[in-house]
């Protein structure tokens, strides 16, 4: 019977025309698709540090309060001084630090603001902690006031949240994170940014607070990834001293998780080295503005980037296209609804540092290819 309920549900999900399925790339196809900003997964410096760092063995054995805690506070001293933070914490992915920062620091009977277009991470972290959530219309200030105005008075002082991501993942935007501040200044509130797509992008790869010359304070929690500028695996959390001591003794999704492979640990304190050294970042941004050119001379964009993330929007052709550009190796996933809202599927264009300037000009060429067929 178990079978067949979901032998029933999968085929409405194929119905709805949400099926997904696992793809695989390989060295043939020009990738649009990966994380991998600054191109350091392959970095060699970093994969020598991961060979050297499979001296404590393959795995952690263990969680890091029973015997997985091996060279993990050495990358978190390397991440509190890039984050110029007191302390930082690993996790073992970026989904698990959201989840397990969130849910540890907000409570029933706290409220959170929560920008509409948060990352899925952030969103079940919100649900977890069980505290009163208001969604705030995506970088709207306005309107994050109004909410704020009409219900602070109902919580306790120190009860307020707002969480944000410093770049957003589905359309590479910048959250106006200096008025957030102001914001969370005034009403004491807490701002947490998930900086998974602005550590090692914006700032000089400092992040989205040194884009914006904001230095940490006590009210401000950072979150961040070790899996796309940095190259590796895992996430992580910065901000005050008691902050990291408090999710080491209360978040879930740190205390019952294996820690991090060592080696893998190793080539992240590597790549925090590679990445404040400047050069990498600096090549990012040249090849950011190069793409900005040619995607706004083929009219798939209407104003520049200052980040990696180019939605190109074509609704329902979408998943056609997508197919169409793997016929012609180039690997550009297309983002459908759950992940984004229905009428603005699109095609996720992410650049790195490897790409040149034929590949973008290949991308818009093929696409061009696909939409004059799709006209006959």
């Amino acid at each position: 019977m178990f079978r067949e309920h979901l032998k029933k549900e999968l085929n409405n999900i194929k119905n709805s025309g949400l099926y997904r399925t696992l793809k695989v790339k390989d060295g043939k196809f020009i990738d649009f698709s990966s994380n991998d900003y600054l191109c350091l997964s392959k970095h060699p410096e970093i994969l020598n540090a991961v060979k050297n760092g499979l001296r404590y063995g393959s795995g952690s054995t263990g969680s890091r309060l029973t015997s997985g805690n091996i060279n993990h506070e050495k990358l978190e001293e390397k991440i509190a001084e890039f984050k110029e933070t007191e302390r930082a914490l690993v996790y073992s992915s970026g989904y698990a630090t959201n989840v397990g920062v969130i849910s540890a620091l907000c409570k029933k009977g706290d409220l959170i603001l929560s920008d509409k277009l948060n990352h899925a991470s952030i969103i079940d972290g919100c649900r977890l902690s069980r505290a009163d959530v208001l969604i705030y219309e995506h970088c709207n200030i306005s309107h994050l006031l109004n909410l704020i105005e009409e219900n602070w008075r109902k919580y306790e002082e120190g009860n307020l949240f707002i969480i944000t991501d410093g770049v957003f993942s589905m359309d590479g935007d910048v959250a106006p994170i200096k008025e957030l501040k102001k914001i969370a200044d005034e009403f004491n509130a807490v701002l947490i940014v998930d900086d998974a797509h602005g550590t090692g992008v914006l700032g000089n790869g400092k992040g989205t607070l040194k884009h914006f010359n904001i230095k940490p304070s006590d009210n401000i929690v950072q979150v961040g990834t070790l899996s796309k500028a940095v190259g590796g695996l895992g996430g992580f959390v910065c901000g005050v001293e008691e902050v990291i001591d408090y999710l080491i003794n209360t978040s879930r999704s740190f205390i019952y998780s294996t820690a991090l492979p060592p080696h893998v640990v190793e080539g992240c304190i590597k790549a925090f080295e590679i990445i404040e050294k400047g050069e990498v970042v600096k090549n990012l941004q040249n090849k950011i503005n190069i793409a900005n050119k040619i995607f706004k001379k083929y009219k798939y964009i209407n104003c520049g980037h200052i980040t990696p993330i180019f939605p190109f929007i074509f609704g329902e052709k979408t998943m056609s296209l997508a197919q169409h550009l793997i016929d012609n190796n180039i690997f550009c996933v297309g983002i459908r609804y759950p992940t984004v809202p229905k009428g603005s599927e699109r095609i996720r264009v992410s650049i790195n540092i490897g790409h040149k300037k034929e590949d973008f000009i290949l991308l818009c060429e093929k696409i061009n290819d696909f939409l004059i067929d799709d006209k006959k």
